[in-house]
């Protein structure tokens, strides 16, 4: 047996959900496609929950699919206030890889239940969609963060924050 034969292949998670290219390079997919992904008959549900990061407080859901002996973790999220770019995320997922022993992954939630709460969550932030317009700031971080990354847009932003002292508020 040689080196190559003995080494495990390396599979990237998104490419065992199908996303494209653009999917990847954007950690984003279309609420359309998000759907998809929930009823695929391989993918399992492990949470739904609403919680936060350092960009909001969002709808978190975890699913994977098998690849062979293995599986494919990703955690979609989604239905929230973005704070930095003071807009509502309704029509798109983010998501990022999880690893595949984490404890996210010890639970499941049938199809209809994650629906049910997706869909209640959708009406709880439905009125609050219309209300704001985004701040100078905010524009440039969506800017930034197109550019390079969320994290990288932030730490940006801080750093001008630090250097004119809260140019943007």
């Amino acid at each position: 047996m040689s080196l190559e034969d003995g080494r495990r292949r390396f599979r990237n998670p998104a490419d065992t959900f199908g996303l494209t290219d653009r999917q990847k390079l954007y950690y984003r997919v279309s609420d359309v496609w998000f759907q998809n992904i929930l009823k695929h008959p391989d993918t399992v549900i492990h949470r739904v929950d609403l919680s936060q990061n350092d960009f909001g407080e969002y709808l978190f859901i975890t699913v994977s699919r098998g690849v062979g002996d293995e599986q494919a973790v990703l955690c979609f999220y989604g239905l929230g206030f973005h704070e930095q770019r003071e807009q509502w995320i309704s029509l798109h997922w983010y998501w990022y890889a999880v690893h595949p022993y984490s404890q996210l992954t010890h639970e499941r939630v049938a199809l209809a239940d994650a629906q049910a709460l997706i869909q209640q969550r959708r009406q709880e932030i439905t009125p609050a969609l219309t209300q704001y317009t985004p701040s100078d700031r905010a524009i440039l971080f969506t800017i930034l963060a197109e550019l390079t990354d969320e994290d990288n847009a932030l730490a940006e932003l801080d750093d001008l924050d630090e250097m004119l002292g809260d140019w943007g508020e």
